[in-house]
Order: structure tokens, then C-alpha cells, then sequence
């Protein structure tokens, strides 16, 4: 069998160039399981493959200058056939591409200190682990970026970081947004929070992990709700105006659309008048047209026409035309203002009750305390209906009432109660008190 010195010129650079392939490739495997962590077992072998192969690399250059007519070189391996030699290379060849297959395998699908650092490269928030004296342990690329632009420098030790997120080192385009937490905005308008934790591990302690967690989508959001925010508090204003104008607007109207009945009743009655004068009727049509007057006047002023007494009457009067009994216990306010807010409250009571609660009686109750007169008015008819609210009459009523200090407290349920609570001041007790004996007859009376 022809050695390697008698092959052609061709087939020993092929050979020689071969095995110059598998020298690389058992390079590649010695530090893959250098890096991977393979055992020293593994290493000593790829180092003893590739010293041995260097070895056959030099005995076949030596076979190839001899082959080419240099002297100075002797023929080393004439005993072994080119044919061994060529299927040994082509073996190692096949043997160098699994092995290294197998360790990118093993490599890809098995935990290492590689591994760990990969993934804490490849998550999105920024990652870093540092010692009691600020060394950095481990630091992620987004950390590293990040301090980059808050610093303008990569990250060599934790103090620099720390005085950045302190504000001590001012960089431009970082601006803290949170006096209470590390919020900041960067200059690539992102917005980032940073956090640092103390880890509580025996083996750990003394180790401070920070991690930046981007919140720029939380930051903007927050800010279109806060703006959003702002203009429907403008809008609300607006509108409460709007409302307020509306409601002043419909009571102008209700004004307006009284007092042009109020007049048009007038006028039918002065011309009543004028007519019963010219033909001489009858004086209870004169009367009947006095006392529609004498109402109309109440409604203007809210006060008496003549007296206290005739207005309390005019009341029970227009109860009765109503088929309603008033049953007043105890004794009216001794003060004007207090007697027509008590009757105005008896008058709106009785209509009330004949309109919604299909009534009978209305039921007065006056009590007079050391400091106050408390009025309580119900009725004989039906509940209130379920989410009964204040008509325009009991609103007028209870702005009338708090004009004059007084308090009104309305009830719907289980019945319908009215309390006025009239409050007496120093010089009304002493007012009543002198008056008491002169004018309690008149203020006992159940109609």
C-alpha cells in the first residue's frame, strides 16, 4: 500500500488542509467546554485530541517537503499507508463536528452561569445586583443603558447610581418626577421607577438588588386621565352654572306667569267691584269679592290683610273650601314673622294634602321650648309614594324658613311630617314672657 510520501502532490494537500480543518474545530470544541463547564475530564480530552493532531499536522509537513525534493527532510511515517491516514482524518473530522453539535446542545438546553446571565440580559426591565461596597455583581444591558443616559458613563460601581437617582450628578433631559419615589423621566422620553430591595438570604447578605421597570404607558395614561379629568371639571362647572341659570330662569318664569294671574284676577275683580257699585247689588257679592282681594294680597305680601286672627281664619276658611279640618293644639308664635311662616307652612300642608294624600285633617301641633317653637304638621291621607322628593311649594317654604334662621326637616317615610323649628332669642323670651298673661287666651283654640 502506497505511505503519504508516494501519494500525488494534490491528495496531500487535501489531507493536510483536512486536518488543518479539524485542528480548528477541536479548538472550537476546547473552549466551548472551557466556557460551558463541562468537567475537567472533557477538557483534558479535547486539549490531548488537539495535541496529537498538531503532532500528525508536523509529521505530514514534514512528509510533504521531503515529497517535494527538500533534503534537509527525512520521511517519518513510509509505514503507515496513506489509506489509515486518510480515514482517520476523515473519523476525527465527523467525531469533531458531533462533539461540538452535542455541545451547543447541551449547551442550549441546560442551565449554566451563561444561561443566567442571558436571561437577565434579555428581560425588558433593567437588572442589578451589587455588594455591601457598591461592587456590581451582575448588571444587565438595560441597566447599563439606562445609566448611560443618567450618567453619561456605563456603570463601574453602584455609587454612581445611587447619586444619580439623589440628584446629586444633573444630567440633561433627566428630570425626578416624584419627590416620594424613584420616578424619573429620561431623555428618550421614556419614564422609568426604580426600586431597590435587600436581599434577605443568609448566603446573600449584605446584596442590593435595583431593578428599573419601565412605566412610560402607566405615566402617559395617568396624564391624558388627569387632563380628561381637568376638562370635565371645567365642563361640570359649566354646567352647575348652566343649571343654576335654568333654575333662576324657570322661576322667573313661574314668577311671571303668578303674577300675570294675580293681576288678571285683580282686574276681574276691581271690574266686579265696579259693576256691583254702578248697579248697587247685593253686599254678599261685595264681600265675596273683598275676601278673593284680600287673598290675592296674602299671596303677594305673605302677611295679613288686617290682623293675625283674620289671617288664621282665611286659612281654616280655605282648608274647609278644600274639605280639609285643620286641628291646631298649642299656641301660635307671638311674633308676626313666625305666625305667617307657621300659616304659609298650614296653608301649603292642607294643599298638599288634599292634592296628593287624599286627606281629611291636617294635624297642627305647637310647642314652645326654653329656646325654640317646634311645629309639627301631618295629615290623615295616604303614604307618600316610594323616592317622594319636595315639590316647588315646600322648597319656597323652606327658603322662607331660612331666611329667617329657622330650620325645616321633612319626612316621607313611614308618613308625611313637616317640622318647623323656630328658634327664640334673648329678647324674644323676654318679650314673651311679658306678654304671656295678656294674650294666651287668644292662642289656645282647636279649629
Amino acid at each position: 500500500m502506497n505511505s503519504f510520501v508516494e501519494c500525488s502532490i494534490a491528495m496531500q494537500n487535501f489531507l493536510m488542509i483536512l486536518l488543518e480543518i479539524c485542528l480548528v474545530l477541536e479548538l472550537i470544541l476546547f473552549l466551548l467546554r472551557i466556557t460551558c463547564f463541562s468537567g475537567k475530564k472533557k477538557v483534558i480530552t479535547a486539549t490531548t485530541v488537539f495535541a496529537v493532531s498538531f503532532v500528525l499536522m508536523v509529521s505530514l509537513m514534514n512528509e510533504h517537503r521531503y515529497s517535494i525534493g527538500e533534503s534537509a527532510y527525512e520521511p517519518m511515517l513510509q509505514d503507515y499507508p496513506a489509506s489509515i491516514l486518510t480515514a482517520g482524518i476523515v473519523v476525527l473530522t465527523f467525531y469533531l463536528c458531533w462533539a461540538i453539535w452535542k455541545e451547543r446542545y447541551k449547551y442550549n438546553h441546560s442551565l449554566s452561569y451563561w444561561s443566567v446571565n442571558e436571561a437577565v440580559d434579555d428581560v425588558p426591565c433593567g437588572v442589578c445586583f451589587s455588594d455591601s461596597l457598591g461592587r456590581i455583581v451582575l448588571c444587565n444591558t438595560k441597566m447599563q443603558e439606562l445609566c448611560r443616559m443618567m450618567t453619561g458613563a456605563y456603570l463601574q460601581d453602584y455609587d454612581t447610581l445611587r447619586k444619580a437617582m439623589d440628584n446629586e450628578i444633573v444630567s440633561e433631559g433627566l428630570i425626578r418626577l416624584s419627590s416620594d419615589s424613584n420616578v424619573f423621566y429620561l431623555p428618550d422620553d421614556s419614564v422609568w421607577m426604580f426600586q431597590e430591595y435587600r436581599l434577605q438570604e443568609p448566603d446573600c447578605a449584605g446584596y442590593l438588588q435595583t431593578v428599573a421597570v419601565n412605566v412610560s404607558e402607566i405615566y402617559y395614561n395617568s396624564e391624558k386621565i388627569r387632563a380628561n379629568n381637568e376638562k370635565l371639571e371645567i365642563l361640570n362647572h359649566k354646567l352647575e352654572e348652566m343649571y343654576e341659570k335654568i333654575g333662576d330662569k324657570i322661576r322667573e318664569q313661574e314668577t311671571l306667569a303668578m303674577k300675570m294671574q294675580v293681576h288678571d284676577n285683580f282686574g276681574r275683580s276691581l271690574l266686579s267691584i265696579r259693576r256691583i257699585l254702578e248697579r248697587k247689588e247685593n253686599q254678599d257679592k261685595m264681600d265675596k269679592q273683598l275676601s278673593a282681594l284680600k287673598h290675592l294680597v296674602y299671596i303677594l305680601t305673605g302677611s295679613a290683610v288686617e290682623s293675625m286672627e283674620k289671617l288664621y281664619e282665611d286659612t281654616i276658611k280655605h282648608a274647609e273650601e278644600l274639605g280639609i279640618s285643620v286641628q291646631i293644639s298649642g299656641n301660635f308664635p307671638l311674633y308676626p314673622s313666625y305666625r305667617a311662616l307657621a300659616d304659609r307652612a298650614i296653608r301649603e300642608c292642607v294643599t298638599n294634602c288634599a292634592r296628593h294624600a287624599h286627606g281629611n285633617v291636617v294635624f297642627v301641633k305647637i310647642d314652645k321650648y326654653a329656646n325654640e317653637y317646634n311645629i309639627r304638621i301631618t295629615n290623615d291621607g295616604d303614604a307618600p309614594e316610594k323616592n317622594a322628593e319636595e315639590g316647588g311649594g315646600l322648597s319656597a317654604l323652606r327658603k322662607a324658613a331660612e331666611s329667617m334662621n329657622c330650620i325645616m326637616q321633612i319626612s316621607f317615610v313611614p308618613e308625611f311630617c313637616l317640622i318647623l323649628k323656630m328658634p327664640l332669642t334673648e329678647r324674644m323670651r323676654l318679650d314673651g314672657t311679658c306678654t304671656d298673661s295678656r294674650r294666651s287666651e287668644d292662642h289656645a283654640e282647636v279649629f
